[in-house]
């Protein structure tokens, strides 16, 4: 099986081949694209491959926009960091998406769907027209840039980079701020906040009632029953700990 990779960071690049390698020895890498120009390159230069891993969001924009005016008759596994919802309208054109951060048991799921479906003969291109359609209504998530928030009775804006974490507590949720260890309220609670106002690169929900930016991460310890302490730039009240079944995911989020 000959591999071609369209990804745009490094870490995740790296995380596929690494799975490809372990898993399916007998999978060859033979071509890697970071933007769109590189992907279009791969298309005019005719080099042959058999499975095409493939971000939706590169750099440059849409990798769809270099499947424009092309009737793709290899099978494709999509890659995003956004949730199913955007994937809906094309997942039967596909051999299956993967969500990010990548974890193994989900990109090894996907070959194995892709195994079936060739050993069942199953037709699985996509032609031009799906492409244009998509590209007409397939929007990318907005995250928030800022976070309008009070103290007291004055209200600022916190830029998304200055946060450090948010985390709730008798109904209210708390933004924190990174250095200072200031904290504000903000009018949204923390499922709003993970599932569409948060990018998902960037923050994860480490608990029920607290959600982490990547950036302010600065020590992991091992924890009491299999959790995991986590030491950031703004000091909390509280031990900041990472639920036990959210472990081993929030692992390979920080491995991204």
């Amino acid at each position: 099986m000959k591999i071609v990779i369209v990804e745009d960071e490094p870490l995740a690049l790296q995380r596929i081949k690494s799975i490809i390698h372990e898993n399916k020895v007998s999978w060859e890498v033979v071509g890697a694209a970071q933007s769109i120009k590189e992907l279009v390159a791969i298309f005019e230069n005719g080099l042959v491959f058999d499975l095409m891993i493939c971000d939706i969001h590169l750099a440059d924009g849409s990798s769809f926009k270099a499947f424009k005016g092309r009737d793709i008759n290899f099978p494709i596994i999509f890659i995003t960091a956004f949730d199913q919802y955007a994937l809906q309208s094309f997942e039967y054109n596909c051999i299956d998406y993967v969500l990010k951060p990548i974890q193994a048991e989900r990109l090894l799921k996907a070959f194995d769907k892709l195994e079936s479906l060739t050993l069942s003969n199953s037709p699985t291109n996509f032609n031009s027209e799906f492409v244009e359609n998509f590209l007409d209504t397939y929007s990318q998530k907005n995250f928030k840039k800022r976070f309008l928030s009070k103290i007291g009775n004055k209200i600022r804006f916190v830029p998304v980079e200055d946060v450090a974490y948010f985390y709730s507590e008798g109904g209210i949720t708390y933004l924190v701020e990174k250095d200072s260890a200031k904290k504000y309220i903000v009018d949204f609670n923390l499922s709003e906040l993970e599932n569409h106002l948060l990018d998902p690169m960037r923050f994860y929900r480490i608990n029920r009632s607290m959600i982490i930016h990547l950036d302010s991460l600065v020590e992991m310890k091992p924890y009491f029953n299999g959790r995991l302490m986590l030491y950031m730039s703004a000091a909390s009240e509280n031990d900041i700990v990472v639920a036990r079944e959210r472990v081993n995911e929030f692992k390979n989020w920080i491995n991204q």
